[in-house]
């Protein structure tokens, strides 16, 4: 059975919410967050959506405000975000685009727009990480192994698995499709080699080989 797409909507509005709930869920695996503080605070657990649809117009934390912090969330930084709003206004809508929303979508929205866009842009967030994955990959044969080696000693197996990708710039949640595991175990398994390695950042350890 292949797993389906993980999709989150983050409004302030039940109804919207109720909407968009009953159009994706046959199709995505739909999660829900009443504001953008509910939002972020989702990412410090295991979850991690393939695309975010987030309204705009939210008080006290607006979808501007959750996709900039969004943005400095390592794991989180690179998901597609579409704004969801009720202001078909120009400004707001360079103003989304220019924060780094991949698309823009008005409230209310038809039902056969919102499903052709979500597909476009998870089928493209899939192949930027396939790039971006292949890339890194390319980067392996200038990791000096004397210097891998000293840092990966005490380490098991997939620690050191784990480490190599660190330091080739994978995200925990590239490292878990690379090693086929679940995302929230690779968290963990990162978060035990910093602890081990006696580094805190993942910029240290790519410096280190530098």
């Amino acid at each position: 059975m292949v797993d389906k797409d993980a999709v989150l909507i983050v409004d302030d509005d039940p109804a919207l919410l109720h909407m968009a709930g009953a159009i994706l869920q046959e199709l995505y695996a739909v999660s829900f967050a009443k504001s953008g503080y509910e939002m972020l605070s989702l990412f410090e657990t295991d979850y991690l959506p393939d695309i975010i649809l987030l309204d705009i117009d939210m008080p006290g934390f607006n979808g501007f405000d959750a996709l900039a912090r969004l943005r400095e969330t390592e794991d989180a930084r690179d998901i597609p975000v579409i704004y969801l709003t009720g202001a078909a206004r120009l400004e707001s809508e360079l103003k989304g685009l220019a924060a780094g929303a991949v698309d823009y979508i008005t409230k209310p929205f038809v039902r056969e727009l919102l499903l052709a866009r979500l597909k476009i842009h998870l089928d493209n967030g899939k192949r930027l990480r396939q790039l971006s994955m292949i890339e890194k990959t390319k980067l392996e044969s200038g990791l000096d192994r004397a210097k891998f080696e000293a840092l990966a000693k005490g380490l098991n197996d997939t620690e050191r698995k784990a480490l190599r990708l660190v330091a080739l710039g994978y995200t925990n949640k590239e490292i878990s499709t690379e090693l086929y595991y679940s995302y929230g175990y690779i968290k963990k398994v990162v978060s035990i080699i910093f602890e081990k390695i006696g580094f805190s950042k993942r910029s240290e350890i790519q410096r280190y080989f530098q």
